[in-house]
């Protein structure tokens, strides 16, 4: 397949949603989908947490309805009321019995790189769904991670006949695109979605240059690390689920990848949490990410308890939601209740309403951290975990508020994956005035000006796409503001084929039915000989094997459905043809079955181009046409003319 693409870049179907952290990406991929009236299928991928994508299904099963949904994972638990499927034969199978609108699954490595490539292929071959025209439009949460991980097959995707749209949703695009050697993610699309959707931007939106700045530059590192003991304490151990084989002590100075110095960090929140003298005895809200290993996240818990005796702490992590508070009998932190504890209390609600209303809250969590909380309102709260705090995942809302403060100590990370973890960002453009009214300015506790300085020209960077590049297709030089690339040899040649374009339709169709088979072929023979003065036969006629007529719409030659043959109209007009110097009449024949089990019922359809004869078109054909071994021997003036009738 890479062999094809180098030489054979399929037209974009890939497009991006730009837009800062928590800035409504889930509503503009939800509203998309509901405005769509044809039979297209959604996949949406949301990210490989548990939270994010639960978050992202509850929001979806709401506007489009339980029965038009396939939540495709493992899990049947987490399908709620929507339909479940575990493999690529249960999820055919659900499309072809049932209205189905949207696929929901999670980006995991297997999904992408397996289930979904799988799906297209048995879509492909499905009756029901190749004689509805049903095709799909994928759509990738937190692009900037999974796209750029599973390059090949998204180009896949691209290349697929049943696929109209590839759909990526950003807050931290530019890792996405590429240089120009894969063309697909070298220029994208920025999608003007106030245009398409009529959503238009509000300024109604907290941003990182919104928070009251404090910055400890000109602490001594090495005096807050040595308030961290180096060996990980047992309980700690047990929570993260370590065994003996992992590492017993904190990373400090001599990290590996992005694990960061994690004394560093955990000196410093121990340091800033007594400085920053939180009322024990009423509600305030506080972000406190911690770093990649989950050790990390609970010896945060018992940091901030030693300071915070009566504090809630919430981590969100891949273990769930879980609150911590301090057990009076014995003076320790203790796990109180669990998002799991709240959803199996839902199932014994009384009514059938209740519990799906329930469920589906307990979806957002945001909504899960005010229920862990309801039995101690009036306490400092803290949030703290890492991955699941950093994309996706809601931990605001109107009735907790915004926070009043977060502590981050992570400059070990690159820009985007600091902007990403600025869980404390939020759209408040419908909230109730009361709510708005109660807005603080958050406090922002950062170890270095440096964190502080990446985030907010991160937010002005990301600002400067969503105002000016939408609709427009970029490369990373266009978006960073640096001198443009000098145009490569494959967009040049784009460029001036493109000039040429011959205008009205590309394809000319003969319905085969009922035994007009000759008939059929008699005109479809004459018009290919009208269009290029010679007959159909040889390489230029689709070949017969098996009672089917058998053609090549990409690489390979084989049966065709009539929904991939009409797929073509979207490429480029001289795609399938090959171009030769002097010639401006182009015919291609393709056949496409209504039922890839019925040889009886097909459409002949021929792809054809009269170019005008101008100075310029002769001058094109010339560079970019196919020359002839004799013309590049004895560069014979008529030499074109004996080329092969194949692709012409």
């Amino acid at each position: 397949m890479s062999d094809y693409f180098a030489n054979n870049e399929i037209e974009s179907k890939l497009s991006l949603v730009v837009r800062k952290p928590q800035e409504g990406k889930t509503f503009i991929c939800i509203t998309s989908i509901t405005n769509d009236t044809s039979k297209n299928i959604h996949i949406v991928l949301t990210m490989n947490t548990l939270a994010a994508g639960m978050q992202f299904f509850g929001r979806m099963e709401e506007d489009i309805g339980s029965k038009r949904i396939v939540v495709f994972n493992s899990n049947k638990k987490t399908a709620g009321n929507c339909f479940h499927a575990k493999t690529v034969t249960d999820v055919v199978s659900l499309i072809n019995s049932e209205n189905i609108k949207v696929i929901v699954c999670c980006a995991h490595v297997k999904r992408i790189r397996e289930s979904i490539s799988q799906l297209f292929e048995f879509a492909a071959d499905s009756i029901k769904i190749t004689q509805s025209n049903i095709k799909f439009i994928v759509h990738i949460d937190e692009a900037h991670k999974y796209m750029p991980e599973n390059i090949e097959h998204i180009r896949k995707f691209n290349a697929s006949p049943v696929v109209n749209d590839i759909i990526g949703y950003s807050g931290t695009p530019d890792g996405i695109w590429t240089n120009s050697s894969i063309p697909l993610f070298h220029k994208i699309l920025i999608r003007d979605v106030d245009a398409e959707l009529a959503i238009i931007r509000s300024p109604d939106y907290f941003g990182v240059n919104r928070c009251q700045f404090h910055i400890f530059d000109d602490l001594d590192q090495q005096d807050i690390m040595d308030t961290i003991p180096p060996e990980i304490p047992h309980t700690v151990f047990d929570r993260a689920k370590m065994t003996a084989i992992n590492r017993n002590t904190w990373f400090d100075n001599r990290w590996c990848f992005d694990l960061g110095n994690e004394t560093l960090s955990l000196g410093f929140i121990n340091h800033i949490l007594p400085i920053m003298e939180i009322p024990q005895n009423q509600f305030s809200y506080h972000f406190v990410p911690a770093y990649a290993r989950k050790a990390t996240h609970y010896q945060t818990v018992d940091i901030i308890l030693k300071h915070y005796s009566t504090a809630n702490v919430i981590v969100v992590n891949g273990d769930g939601i879980i609150l911590f508070r301090i057990r009076e009998s014995t003076g320790k932190s203790c796990i109180i209740k669990t998002d799991e504890m709240l959803k199996q209390a839902s199932k014994t609600l009384s009514s059938e309403v209740e519990r799906k209303e329930e469920f589906n809250n307990l979806l957002e969590p945001s909504y899960v951290i005010q229920q862990l909380i309801k039995d101690t309102p009036n306490c400092p709260t803290f949030i703290t975990g890492f991955t699941c705090v950093g994309m996706s995942v809601t931990l605001i809302n109107q009735a907790i508020g915004n926070f009043d403060s977060v502590i981050m100590a992570h400059q070990h990370h690159s820009r985007d994956k600091l902007y990403q973890l600025c869980r404390f960002l939020f759209s408040y453009v419908r909230w109730t005035p009361e709510s708005r009214a109660k807005i603080k300015t958050t406090k922002f506790y950062s170890l270095t000006k440096f964190v502080v300085d990446t985030c907010l020209e991160y937010e002005q960077h990301i600002e400067r796409i969503c105002t000016e590049f939408v609709g427009k297709v970029c490369t990373l030089r266009d978006i960073t503001g640096l001198e443009p690339e000098e145009p490569t040899e494959r967009e040049l040649k784009k460029e001036a084929l493109e000039s040429l374009n011959p205008g009205g339709k590309l394809f000319k169709t003969f319905k085969v039915y009922d035994g007009n088979d000759e008939e059929m072929w008699a005109r479809a023979e004459s018009f290919y000989e009208e269009i290029t003065g010679k007959k159909m036969n040889g390489k230029t006629r689709p070949h017969a094997i098996d009672g089917f007529w058998h053609c090549s719409t990409t690489a390979n030659v084989e049966k065709q459905s009539v929904s991939s043959i009409k797929s073509l109209d979207k490429q480029s007009w001289w795609s399938t043809f090959q171009l030769l110097p002097k010639r401006l009449n182009y015919a291609r024949v393709f056949v496409g079955y209504d039922n890839l089990e019925d040889p009886s019922e097909y459409t002949i359809s021929i792809k054809n181009v009269t170019l005008e004869d101008t100075l310029k078109a002769q001058e094109i054909l010339q560079k970019y046409g196919k020359q002839s071994k004799k013309s590049v021997n004895s560069s014979s003036s008529s030499s074109s003319e004996e080329e092969s009738d194949d692709d012409v």
